[in-house]
């Protein structure tokens, strides 16, 4: 198994990434399959499940309803336990891939047993039949989902990269919704037929065989290259935490009325198409709307939430949501063009509140840290994950026991107008309340972007200072001293050895640092630390792969935790990987700072912002002038060198936003911003060196060891 990669070298772009071999096409590809391969079962159950129970098995919905509940509670009991159990074994394919490899097996099987249950058991021993094997299948969907959920942590520690498998786990997700419904739906049709148990069961054995192909596919071209360490929740830890972060406790409750409104919606769905548009088959139409809006509102969400805030596109994509249910209650009967423009808005008023819930998640877990000093990524995941696992089961119940209790009579050709009233109700105005108090909750969600800045600020001012005294072996009040206008309160130092010069440089790519960052160490008398992969290492790659972060890769990364997919340990680890990349690099540049440096790029201006002595930069030039600077150095044709350009500086400042919560190109985080297309580098050179001369006099230079 490889090991880590060097910090440095994950907190690079995809373009370092290429040099280095990031994840192939078929890799990601491959992935995306094994979240085929688990939303065929899972599907099958949220969508279809319920109406099997009452029109197939002939379960009255009260007595439905409750199974549904009650499994989809104890799937999420079933999520924690696999989280605490999945990765404690180490093997030769890793710990996660060998329970894609042995535990798809087991869930097709009591998948298949699920929608098998045999039409001469008495009505008790049906339900006992389908309440046994139902807990039984979330139990063994745990122990698949979670550790294919995980495994994109450990496929890569590339943000970027992970970002595009989720990416491309969501619109799996989205697509096969709509097969799945092309399929299932129209077999509800009539469901009077003898012929129609076997018919269920041959297509769930269908539907289990080509799961375990495409969980083999994932198992064979996916490869555990990250080092992990068994998951551990300290319970402890994470009560401490979830009692102080009221954003957190905010955002849950409204996770629970959410998912609570969309599977009430989900589980009665199907009855919806049957009975008020007339044909069960026209539900594949109402599941491809909900999938385009998914997809596309989850696409546009870091768009809207720049602008908007996270909170208020929350509530305004739930909004869309409640207009959505309202909408789907007062569909006439048989209008299957208005119930299509419903579902859409449905998808798109869910996909996007599912895109934020975990975006702010988040900025939850940095709250948390910031109020208590306990940071708990797979605590606090583990959490919303129960939470919405209740919320799912408490809204199918209910939209079964809504039916239930308006006359729903199992098998019949037609429902009376009372019936088709109480399944309206269950697909409109019931989600809309649900919806309603998910938005009411939210409105008490007020971490907004100015704090979790603040937050964020200060979380990397107290991980630097603790980085410093763990260093020097003293107490971090030790190391910080009272600023004196500039912001500077870090001593990289001990007070007795004096400061030491320290210029961070960020530049545009083109823009000339490579020339004038080791100028400027020498006038300074430090050292030089350029970037990890400098421009010309970049241009060695092949242009291919150089150019591998095309729009549709740029998209995938969009949309990553969209959708209504279902929620994992994964963005936890995500989120845990970046945080412990981020402290490796920290160290390190704290470390190469003590002596005094010139550094190029990593980050520098957020890491060392507070350091005394330290003096920011951030250079620029017209786009043109780089072009012809990059031209110039590595022969590329203009229109590939202007592909470079915008690659390198795009992923860079993404990698910067994922590992530090900042954008690099922001002016305030820099003490000079320069033109070098307007300046040449010696005058550059000699700016910077008297500017920092000027803010610090009195900094001691350094002896000929270094200091």
């Amino acid at each position: 198994m490889q090991g880590r990669r060097r910090p440095e070298e994950a907190t690079m772009t995809a373009t370092s990434g290429t040099a280095r071999g990031t994840l192939s096409g078929r890799q990601v590809f491959s992935y995306a399959l094994g979240d085929v391969a688990n939303n065929l079962s899972f599907m099958m159950t949220s969508m279809f499940l319920m109406v099997y129970m009452t029109d197939i098995a002939g379960i009255s919905a009260g007595v439905a309803g409750t199974i549904y509940g009650v499994t989809k509670i104890w799937a999420g009991v079933a999520d924690l336990v696999a989280g605490q159990t999945v990765d404690r074994f180490d093997t030769r394919w890793g710990r996660l891939r060998p329970w894609l490899l042995f535990g798809s097996t087991p869930l097709a099987i009591v998948f298949v047993l699920l929608f098998s249950a045999p039409a001469g058991l008495s009505p008790t021993l049906t339900v006992a039949w389908i309440f046994l094997f139902d807990a039984l299948f979330q139990l063994a969907y745990s122990f698949v989902n979670i550790p294919y959920g995980s495994l994109s942590s450990a496929m890569t520690q590339d943000s970027v990269d992970r970002s595009k498998l989720s990416g491309a786990r969501s619109v799996a997700s989205s697509l096969t919704g709509v097969v799945l419904s092309a399929v299932i739906a129209p077999q509800f049709q009539d469901t009077t037929g003898d012929h129609v148990r076997l018919q269920f069961t041959l297509t769930t054995a269908a539907l289990g065989l080509v799961a375990v192909a495409l969980h083999l596919i994932c198992f064979r071209n996916s490869r555990e290259v990250v080092a992990r360490s068994a998951t551990k929740i300290s319970l402890g830890r994470t009560v401490r935490m979830i009692r102080h972060n009221r954003p957190l406790i905010v955002l849950c409750l409204a996770a629970f009325f959410l998912l609570a409104a969309i599977f009430t919606m989900n589980a009665v769905g199907l009855y919806y198409a049957r009975y008020v548009l007339g044909n069960a088959g026209w539900y594949t139409f109402l599941a491809l709307a909900q999938a385009v809006g998914t997809v596309a509102v989850a696409s546009m969400v870091p768009g809207v939430t720049s602008r908007f805030g996270k909170r208020n596109g929350y509530i305004a994509a739930a909004l869309v949501a409640i207009l959505a249910f309202v909408l789907i209650y007062l569909v006439p009967e048989g209008s299957l063009p208005t119930a299509v423009v419903a579902w859409f808005l449905f998808g798109a008023g869910t996909g996007g509140t599912n895109a934020l819930m975990f975006s702010m998640q988040a900025d939850t877990v940095d709250y948390g840290e910031w109020k208590t000093g306990v940071r708990s990524e797979g605590g606090s995941y583990s959490i919303l994950s129960f939470i919405r696992k209740t919320g799912q089961g408490i809204g199918g119940w209910a939209g079964a026991a809504l039916i239930g209790a308006y006359g729903y009579v199992p098998r019949a050709e037609a429902q009376d107008a009372t019936a088709q009233e109480g399944i309206r109700l269950a697909t409109g105005l019931l989600p809309a309340a649900l919806a309603v108090a998910a938005t009411v909750v939210m409105v008490g969600y007020h971490l907004t972007v100015d704090d979790h800045r603040m937050i964020v600020r200060e979380l990397n001012a107290r991980r630097s200072s603790g980085a410093v005294s763990t260093a020097h072996g003293v107490e971090a009040a030790r190391v910080v001293v009272d600023e004196r206008g500039d912001a500077r309160d870090l001593l990289l130092r001990p007070r007795d050895r004096g400061t030491l010069p320290v210029v961070t440089i960020f530049e545009r790519e083109g823009s000339g640092a490579t020339e004038i960052g080791p100028a400027v160490a020498e006038r300074l008398g430090v050292r030089y630390v350029p970037q990890k992969f400098t421009s010309d290492q970049v241009a060695q790659v092949d242009t291919q792969a150089l150019f591998s972060d095309n729009a549709f890769a740029r998209w995938l990364r969009t949309v990553s935790y969209g959708g209504t997919q279902d929620a994992d340990m994964a963005r936890a680890l995500d989120i845990a990987e970046d945080h412990s990349l981020a402290q490796q690099n920290r160290d390190e540049l704290l470390s190469l700072a003590r002596d005094g440096a010139v550094i190029a790029g990593r980050n520098g201006a957020i890491v060392l912002g507070r350091a005394v002595g330290s003096l920011h930069v951030r250079l620029t030039a017209p786009l043109d002038t780089r072009i012809a600077r990059v031209r110039s150095k590595t022969g590329l044709s203009e229109s590939e060198a202007e592909s470079r350009i915008a690659v390198e500086d795009r992923v860079r400042a993404e990698m910067s936003r994922i590992l530090y919560q900042w954008d690099p190109h922001t002016d305030e985080y820099y003490d000079l911003v320069i033109n070098t297309g307007t300046v040449p580098y010696e005058q550059v050179v000699d700016t910077i060196v008297g500017f920092y001369r000027s803010k610090y006099p009195e900094t001691t230079p350094p002896s000929p060891e270094g200091g």
